[in-house]
């Protein structure tokens, strides 16, 4: 499909620019990373979090590396991964290389990665102030918790950028934005020059059809922090049933598990990893009969001391 021509105008009159391409791969991630409004569809300022960011496949500890990571203030995970349109990758490969980016950093990524990752990148003396003048009001270890949690459930968005969308990557994405929990996007980014060597662009998001929006929306509810939930939920019971589970989340905490709030919310969760990589989840708290309730069956001979 053509691109056409675009024209801006300023004091010298009309600029005429027509179609052009990045000069290489690294121009284009150098914009991304310094300017991250290009790649966003509604989620409002990004935060990034690291460039090329190591992810294990469990054995090895940098087997891929992906382009870059960010957050939104809502504490949801960003992976992006960008090609130029001359990388043969483009179509089919690409998809499968973030999926296996997004399910190993799921699988792997121990509490506190992420936030450990952005404080390397700024400099531990500047993380804090960066993460509190990115967030506002809200609390920051609470922030880091909730990418974390966010992480785990998958509770993220995967985005490819290129700066020509294939149409092939773009039924693909459209499918899987569809059928996954994850959020996924193709975001084309055109680009455009005039005789002088100045640069326009103009993003185009694919992916976020309405069809997509509305079936997500309709089983997903947005995250809620562990405290609220108790404070929500189990307070009302009663201070011995407070103090109860308030106990249960340091005993699990302190015997090494992550406890969280699953997207069903009606529960509190105590996970472990054994020694492949895989969770597991033998105990946690119901807000049904408030009760601490043990899953036997779940316990596993490889667990992680």
């Amino acid at each position: 499909m053509a691109q056409g021509v675009l024209y801006m105008v300023d004091g010298d009159g009309l600029r005429r620019m027509t179609p052009s391409a990045p000069e290489n791969e690294d121009r284009m991630q150098l914009l991304v990373a310094r300017y991250p409004e290009l790649i966003t569809d509604g989620d409002g300022d990004l935060l990034l979090i690291c460039r090329e960011s190591a992810i294990s496949d469990g054995e090895s500890a940098g087997r891929w590396s992906l382009d870059h990571l960010f957050v939104t203030r809502e504490a949801v995970p960003v992976l992006v991964e960008l090609k130029r349109a001359s990388d043969t990758r483009i179509k089919r490969e690409v998809v499968g290389q973030l999926i296996d980016y997004a399910a190993n950093a799921s699988a792997h990524w121990e509490a506190g990665t992420i936030a450990a990752s952005f404080a390397r990148t700024v400099g531990a003396e500047n993380a804090d102030p960066a993460v509190a003048a990115f967030i506002g009001d809200r609390d920051p270890e609470e922030f880091w918790t909730q990418v974390d949690s966010n992480l785990k459930a998958g509770r993220m968005k995967l985005v490819f950028v290129a700066d020509v969308i294939p149409r092939e990557l773009a039924v693909i994405v459209e499918f899987l934005n569809a059928q996954m929990r994850a959020d996924v996007r193709a975001i084309e980014l055109r680009w455009f020059a005039d005789e002088s060597g100045l640069t326009a662009l103009t993003p185009r998001v694919i992916g976020e059809t309405q069809q997509a929006v509305a079936a997500k929306a309709s089983i997903r509810q947005p995250p809620m922090e562990l405290s609220a939930w108790i404070e929500e939920r189990i307070a009302p019971h009663g201070e011995a049933t407070l103090v109860g589970v308030r106990r249960f989340c340091a005993v699990a905490g302190n015997a090494g598990g992550e406890v969280f709030i699953p997207s069903t919310r009606g529960s509190i969760i105590a996970q472990w990893s054994a020694d492949d990589g895989k969770p597991f989840y033998p105990i946690g708290v119901s807000e049904r009969d408030r009760r601490l309730t043990a899953g036997l069956s779940q316990i596993s001979p490889r667990v992680r001391r």
